[in-house]
């Protein structure tokens, strides 16, 4: 197995939004051990107009957020021209919502609490390794 210089490799970036602080700062810190460079936000406001989210390579995104959702924040990232894969986390999901991020365009839905392998699995397989 190649291994890759993480010295000259430039880093993914990963665009997590989650209003919950604890849960945003656990998955932050998560995903920058896994080796990515991760943008977290509070709230989806402003972030289609905003030059580094728009670097990201994987949106994570809770579907429930402060006066919008994860499906509307991804319809305006892709209006933005954003194209890159998103993962849905909610603890709030049934048939229907998963449904509807999926033909939102998430290519991922994981059920609240989530954990690290099974987020870092999802991220690793829409975006491949880091």
């Amino acid at each position: 197995m190649e291994q890759v210089d993480l010295a000259t490799e430039p880093r993914k970036r990963i665009l997590l939004v989650e209003d919950d602080a604890a849960v945003r700062r656990s998955l932050q810190l998560t995903l920058s051990a896994a080796g990515y460079d991760v943008r977290a936000y509070a709230g989806p406001r402003g972030l289609a107009a905003d030059a580094e989210a728009m670097q990201a390579s994987c949106l994570v995104a809770d579907l429930v957020l402060d006066g919008s959702d994860a499906i509307r924040l991804l319809s305006e990232l892709r209006a933005a021209g954003w194209s890159e894969p998103a993962v849905l986390i909610s603890g709030f999901l049934n048939e229907q919502r998963r449904t509807d991020a999926t033909k939102a365009g998430f290519g991922a839905v994981l059920e609240k609490p989530v954990f690290g392998a099974p987020l870092l699995k999802e991220i690793h397989r829409l975006i491949g390794t880091n």
